[in-house]
């Protein structure tokens, strides 16, 4: 763990009344921090690997950010490696290329950002325990990592939807009585070995003229604080997803939209390591004074390395009831005015 430390108001002025004989500097000798990020995904076909290096300067961090030499590693300056084992033997080196990418404009360097990149379709394998490593030009360790597992695949039906006489349907229900009102359409999954996170997600798609158009409405994220856990729910209120479509539907100006029954359900997971690094980001986010902890489970430097999937999804059938304020059907002929 690594602390970030915001320095408050009180200590400005304690410094500030300091005697004028006392020399002070706010920073010290230069030195190499790497900060490094990589997201292992099986069913990718290349991992990417992002590094550079953090500062002190005495210019400030946007006189110098703005030189990509302080923030970026020269092409040759370092080798970048992942290396696969099983029981402690090694099993697999996959060694990484450096690439240069476009950057968007802006206060910081917008020259080309290097990335290292290696093709790894079909040589991720679950049993295996991966650790990335950088070396320096003469081949001394510049960082390592915390082991990582990949996520597993789904066994059997991986997502599904309750109650029985709705499965596999995407449709509204409530659990009143019969006749009541629909609420909720229930999204289920069966967990998946070393995912700590799950974000549901649902695509829906329409249609204007003959061209098929889609929308993204993402579910509320499910975390697993047990590894017994054998299933997940996530609750997706009928009032809450018609908000969400209208909202999305907006940017969309085109007069006549076609309601297509069918949606695609997406479940994107990833891994303790990316679950509580997003945590810390997110609590640093809210943060005005004091420290927080930022979470790296990386040696020598800063930064996460961990694992997700993002191609797990299922297609189903979407309700075409028509019944009067029941189906999801007459919402979206009545409520947004879809054919």
């Amino acid at each position: 763990m690594k602390r970030n430390h915001l320095f408050t108001l009180s200590l400005l002025a304690t410094l500030m009344m300091a005697s004028c004989e006392v020399e002070f500097s706010p920073n010290a000798e230069w030195k190499n921090i790497p900060v490094v990020y990589c997201i292992l995904d099986q069913d990718d076909d290349t991992s990417w690997v992002r590094l550079e290096r953090c500062y002190l300067s005495s210019d400030g961090a946007f006189t110098h950010g703005r030189d990509a030499d302080s923030i970026n590693y020269p092409e040759g300056a370092v080798s970048v490696a992942i290396l696969a084992y099983e029981n402690g033997a090694l099993k697999d080196s996959l060694p990484f290329q450096y690439t240069l990418r476009p950057r968007d404009t802006g206060t910081f360097a917008s020259e080309p950002q290097p990335l290292y990149y290696c093709f790894t379709r079909n040589r991720l394998k679950f049993n295996y325990q991966y650790i990335l490593k950088v070396r320096n030009g003469d081949g001394s360790l510049l960082l390592s990592t915390d082991p990582v597992r990949l996520i597993s695949n789904p066994e059997n039906e991986l997502l599904f939807t309750n109650p029985d006489n709705m499965r596999n349907r995407f449709a509204f229900y409530s659990s009143e009585a019969q006749g009541s009102p629909a609420e909720n359409c229930a999204i289920c999954w069966r967990t998946l070995e070393n995912a700590r996170s799950y974000q549901p997600m649902v695509r829906f798609y329409y249609q204007v003229h003959s061209e098929t158009r889609h929308v993204d409405l993402f579910c509320r994220k499910v975390n697993v604080k047990s590894t017994n856990t054998t299933s997940c729910t996530t609750y997706y209120q009928r009032r809450v997803f018609l908000d969400d479509l209208k909202e999305k539907l907006k940017s969309d100006t085109a007069s006549h939209k076609k309601y297509i029954p069918r949606v695609d359900i997406y479940l994107t997971s990833c891994t303790e390591d990316i679950n509580a690094y997003m945590n810390s980001v997110d609590m640093g986010n809210h943060v005005t004074d004091g420290d927080y902890q930022l979470y790296t489970n990386v040696h020598g430097g800063l930064g996460i390395f961990g694992a997700r999937r993002t191609h797990l999804y299922r297609s189903m059938d979407a309700d075409t009831s028509l019944v009067d304020k029941k189906g999801l059907f007459w919402f979206l002929i009545n409520e947004l005015g879809m054919e």
